[in-house]
């Protein structure tokens, strides 16, 4: 687990955490009020610092994840060492490992799921009302927590359809009704102070269940380098043979559990692949995490039935090591992606400083990093009075805690790059209002690739002078203010 701060999204949770802000000022799909509910209560109760603090759940969630997956295990296999291979081939998953080494909402989400997953199959196998309860209960907070919560709906329709004749009565399905807004209530009270504010219903739905990312969302383009990225992303993940016996598990699964477990678990991993395929976002592997429960479970039923037909000890010994392959293959795997061209490369090229990016995301543990707070105090140290700094949202996230938790250069204006206001600076860092600072040598930049800067700053009128970790902006001379 990383030790305090990070980038990105991680960092935009952290000081979440920091300042107490249980929903998201752009969009309710980005609320995730659950984690950022636990996060913040543990927080102020212990003192702690909240990145650390964020830091901690999301890796909770995490191995809470893995232990709910065991239990789901627990209903399929009849031997411990499929059980172990099974648990230990999702516990060193490359995504799974890497969001729980910091501030990351995906690692409650698929608590939440693996906990719902289990508690289905224990009710289709043991018929006790309690456990539809508290799968519904898991999904209501699932989708307060996550929006990939609502990919297992269409699998409950199956259920429901298949399921007809041995309905639960309607107590139970009452119970249950009401167990689901309970978890659900967080991001409902959310929508209702939304609604409010905007005054429009569709603005609202928009905003919970879409939000910035709809062509994303509704993206229908798979193209055979799309394609070609699932595949690497499942060998990152899985970088052993036993996952080819997954196909095998999923067909021996029918004679394994009822038949609307089955089709449950089918339909679920079948949406939740279909959704992350084609949402061509910049981070997009991490929401494969999802799917991949359903591949493991999958791979230890096919593990189970190669040693139904082949009990031999020295297989026995053959499969957990090569459950444990992860390790190893991510320790190496830098320096040999590092020899891959560019144009072949799936990996962002872009470096940040204290931040090599073939070690930064093929490795996914996080054990001692500092490099973000380095790079933020460094950057401090070196500005001068009253300058602005533009960065995106990826480089900005430690500067940001540090003004808010340590008062660090509180005449430092970074501007917020996901609103158009700069509240908290000493003017508006706009292309109109940017000339006094460049005059007086004061506005500066993280970095000069294109897409992290605003649109005025890419006209070409526009230099930028290296001065170590930033760049001092100047006017290039062929352009008069």
């Amino acid at each position: 687990m990383a030790p305090g701060l990070l980038w990105g999204d991680s960092g935009d949770a952290q000081i979440r955490v920091l300042t107490g802000a249980l929903t998201d000022a752009r969009e309710l799909a980005r609320a995730h009020a659950p984690y950022y509910a636990v996060a913040i209560g543990l927080h102020r109760l212990t003192g702690a610092d909240a990145a650390w603090v964020a830091n901690l759940v999301a890796a909770l969630a995490g191995a809470v994840t893995v232990a709910n997956f065991a239990w789901l295990l627990t209903h399929f296999v009849r031997r411990l060492v499929p059980l172990v291979a099974g648990t230990a081939m999702l516990l060193l998953s490359h995504t799974l490992w890497q969001l729980s080494t910091g501030a990351e909402v995906v690692t409650f989400s698929t608590m939440c799921l693996s906990f719902e997953l289990a508690a289905v199959v224990s009710y289709l196998t043991a018929r006790k009302p309690v456990w539809l309860v508290l799968a519904v209960l898991a999904n209501g907070i699932g989708w307060s927590t996550h929006n990939m919560a609502l990919l297992t709906w269409p699998a409950y329709v199956v259920l429901i359809v298949m399921e007809w004749r041995r309905r639960p009565s309607a107590r139970v399905l009452i119970w249950a009704g009401m167990a689901w807004l309970v978890g659900a209530l967080p991001l409902i009270v959310l929508a209702v102070q939304e609604y409010w504010r905007l005054g429009s219903a569709g603005e609202t739905l928009r905003s919970l269940l879409i939000g910035r990312y709809g062509q994303k969302v509704f993206n229908t383009n798979v193209s055979l380098g799309l394609l070609a990225r699932v595949v690497i992303y499942g060998v990152m993940n899985f970088p052993t043979p036993l996952i080819l016996v997954a196909p095998w598990g999923w067909w021996r699964l029918r004679t394994r559990t009822p038949g609307s477990a089955w089709w449950f678990l089918t339909v679920s991993m079948g949406v939740f692949m279909l959704f992350t395929v084609r949402y061509r976002v910049p981070d997009q592997y991490t929401f494969f995490v999802h799917a991949y429960l359903f591949l493991v479970l999958f791979a230890a039923v096919g593990i189970d039935g190669v040693l139904d037909r082949w009990p031999s000890r020295r297989l026995w010994v053959f499969v957990l090591g090569f459950s444990a392959l992860g390790p190893p293959v991510y320790a190496v795997a830098p320096a040999i992606a590092r020899g891959i061209p560019a144009t072949h490369a799936v990996l962002p090229g872009r470096e940040i400083p204290y931040r090599e990016p073939y070690t930064w995301f093929l490795c996914p543990w996080r054990t001692g990093y500092g490099g973000a707070e380095q790079y933020a105090r460094e950057v401090f140290q070196a500005l001068p009075a009253d300058a602005a700094l533009i960065m995106d949202e990826t480089m900005r996230s430690p500067l940001t805690y540090l003004q808010k938790r340590d008062g660090i250069r509180p005449d430092v204006c970074v501007p917020e790059p996901r609103y158009s206001s700069t509240e908290g600076c000493s003017g508006t860092v706009d292309a109109a209002g940017a000339a006094q600072l460049i005059e007086d040598s004061r506005l500066f930049c993280a970095s000069t690739v294109p897409t992290s800067l605003p649109k005025w700053l890419r006209s070409g009128a526009y230099r930028f002078e290296s001065t170590g970790l930033v760049y001092r902006v100047t006017r290039h001379s062929a352009f008069p203010p």
